[in-house]
């Protein structure tokens, strides 16, 4: 059963109990914001892969726990360094692997402090000083709870040979997209104009193109009109019982961390439950989550139809070109393990097939509905040929060296079509058995091949 149990949300549970101890030890009047800052940090520094860089989430959480004062003790000013940060925070991925690392480790402290519906502690002072234990707490519970092996994620890589235009056009996109949820949220929902920003920000940070914010805001639309209104429903019932909502809360957290790389609609289902849970927690006495419901779930649409007018009017990154360009690079990683296989190989390979599903979610989606051949119909094939190209490291001796040299030549062919230049022919792959894996692995790349052509296979 506790292989099942996240490392991350064990980390998590532990943070929120020693920081729950500290603020009560320290006598902090509002623990609930740490709280929410050292359980959002443990839930991310695993999926970031931060590993010998984990320390480097103390400084940055201290600059941000500033941010986090600024948005409760001066929200004007507050919110346009909010949105100024995320711009930096995607901005740095252009500038390699280090930089991108920091800017990821911005993203999770500033949602943290947002979503939080009380301040990191009392005073701008105290935000900063509880920020930075926070920090320190989430830290050591992810290292403690990673001491039995490292964590192998693939979903969130950073493609490092990305333009760097790309990341600025998503960051200048980001940044469009929070001023408007921030304008319209006090405009329309003074009272729960949070809602709006949450909404935006997470369909707009971290989308490969425009098409994947339009699928991601399906998604985060219907998870969030689920959870908002099942969790408002619940709290009215569990309202005033603080252990009772503290296991809801902890128990929608491990669903969603079970569940959100089958479907993010999952993830954001059980956020928007523990989210409404929150502030039904910091709401004031008498106020009812019946009575806000409507607004709360125009709200959420509100916010996602912010995150997609920037990604389709401001510099917008289509689909088909980053479809293209992350099945190039899955093909060159399969060239590279068929001509050197091995586990280094391997994990290149499915690092990069992981990367190109996310892509190519919106494609995927969409040809469930219209059922039209197109690109994403590459996507699982492929991902089937790290096994065989395995496996067809076992055909040894000269002909096995040579079929695999064909392969890699018609994997060159394939980017080149993807990249819509001169194609030459595919070379014939001449393998002893119909039925082997190099065979298989042929007549694959063969469909993969026709499909980005455009010919029937």
């Amino acid at each position: 059963m506790l292989t099942i149990i996240p490392r991350s949300f064990i980390a998590a549970v532990g943070t929120a109990a020693t920081l729950g101890v500290l603020c009560s030890v320290a006598g902090e009047r509002q623990p609930l914001g740490a709280v929410i800052l050292g359980v959002v940090l443990a839930i991310s520094l695993e999926r970031t892969g931060a590993g010998r860089r984990s320390l480097l989430v103390v400084p940055v959480v201290a600059v941000t726990g500033l941010i986090g004062a600024l948005m409760h003790w001066s929200p004007l000013l507050g919110e346009a360094v909010f949105v100024a940060a995320v711009f930096l925070s995607i901005h740095l991925r252009r500038y390699g692997s280090r930089a991108s690392a920091i800017g990821r480790m911005m993203l999770f402290p500033l949602v943290g402090l947002f979503i939080a519906p009380v301040p990191v502690g009392h005073d701008p002072w105290s935000a900063l000083v509880w920020a930075v234990v926070a920090s320190a707490v989430a830290v050591g519970w992810t290292a403690l709870t990673s001491i039995r092996g490292a964590s192998i994620r693939t979903s969130e890589r950073i493609q490092e040979g990305t333009a760097g235009s790309v990341h600025t056009r998503f960051a200048a996109q980001s940044a469009t997209a929070l001023a408007l949820a921030f304008s319209i949220g006090h405009l329309l929902f003074p009272g729960h104009w949070p809602w709006v920003v949450i909404s935006a920000f997470t369909v707009s940070v971290g989308a490969r193109s425009r098409g994947h914010v339009v699928h991601r805001s399906v998604q985060r639309t219907g998870g969030a009109l689920l959870g908002t209104a099942t969790s408002t429903l619940v709290g009215v019932l569990v309202l005033g019982h603080g252990w009772l909502v503290a296991a809801m809360i902890f128990g929608y957290l491990l669903a969603g961390l079970i569940l959100r790389d089958r479907d993010y609609a999952y993830w954001s289902f059980c956020v928007t439950s523990i989210l409404a849970l929150l502030y039904g927690l910091a709401a004031p006495a008498g106020v009812s989550g019946i009575e806000v419901l409507g607004e709360r779930l125009a709200a959420v649409v509100a916010g996602c139809l912010c995150g997609v007018l920037p990604a389709w009017l401001l510099v917008p990154v289509r689909t088909e070109a980053v479809m293209r360009k992350n099945l190039a690079r899955t093909l060159a990683a399969l060239g590279a393990l068929l001509d050197k296989p091995g586990e280094d190989s391997r994990r290149e390979f499915d690092r990069n097939v992981a990367a190109l599903r996310v892509a190519a979610e919106p494609a995927l989606a969409w040809r469930r509905i219209i059922r039209r051949p197109g690109l994403a119909d590459c996507v699982e094939p492929l991902a089937s040929c790290g096994a065989l190209a395995e496996e067809a490291d076992a055909a040894g001796g000269p002909a096995g060296r040579v079929a695999r040299g064909a392969l890699r030549r018609n994997i060159g062919a394939t980017r080149l079509a993807l990249a819509r230049r001169p194609v030459p022919e595919l070379v014939p792959v001449a393998v002893p058995d119909a039925g082997s894996p190099l065979a298989t692995l042929d007549r694959t790349l063969r469909q993969v091949h026709a499909t980005v052509a455009g010919r029937p296979a």
